[in-house]
């Protein structure tokens, strides 16, 4: 266990460096960076947790308490913060420049499976956001009333439901009724009454 959490360590190393890598081959672009930091955030907490953990795991006590003050008298990183985390949302919840880079050479998907579905949700929300806003702003949450009330125009209130429309099948999960996934125990027999009467039956 001590030697695989010394292998986790190493690949946290390694994704650190491609990190490092990537930002230096495309050129350092500044708006990336608090994706950069927020990489390597996470990779020092993962070290960090990993070091603790082999040193609180040592047979050796005396040496893995002398280690612990040389290597690590205290914790430097708890992972990325919250504003971290929110301004990387902010960069790819939102059409960027960095979310090109990031998603070059992914493929795009086709028809209607499970990515196209989700890139198709994406731009159309992004294109919705301005309506939705000047009906936050006019205190109407129901597209159609916000249509009877004029606050949005047939148009527009045809795309706030195609956004709505696109996000709910984006997020659609497979729906099985009960009969699909296990077989119903009859209503008011216990679990030894319905055995009984299957076996019975057989």
């Amino acid at each position: 266990m001590i030697s695989a959490r010394f292998g986790d360590i190493l690949s946290e190393l390694y994704l650190a460096s491609a990190v490092l890598k990537r930002w230096e081959d495309e050129g350092r672009n500044s708006p990336d960076l608090p994706l950069v930091e927020w990489c390597m955030e996470a990779g020092f907490a993962a070290i960090e947790a990993r070091l603790d953990e082999i040193l609180a795991n040592l047979p050796a006590r005396p040496m893995a308490w002398l280690l612990r003050v040389m290597v690590l008298p205290f914790r430097l990183h708890r992972g990325p913060s919250d504003r971290l985390t929110q301004a990387c949302a902010g960069l790819l919840l939102a059409p960027s420049p960095t979310r090109e880079r990031l998603t070059a050479g992914i493929f795009p998907g086709i028809d209607n499976n499970g990515l196209a579905r989700l890139e198709r949700a994406f731009a159309l929300t992004v294109a919705a956001a301005p309506l939705h806003e000047r009906m936050r702003a006019a205190k109407v949450r129901d597209i159609d009333a916000a249509r009877r009330q004029n606050v949005i125009n047939d148009a527009e209130a045809a795309a706030l439901h195609a956004a709505a429309l696109a996000v709910a099948e984006a997020v659609a999960v497979d729906d099985f009724a009960p009969q699909e996934i296990a077989r119903r125990q009859p209503q008011g027999d216990t679990p030894s009454q319905s055995m009984s009467q299957r076996t019975a039956a057989e």
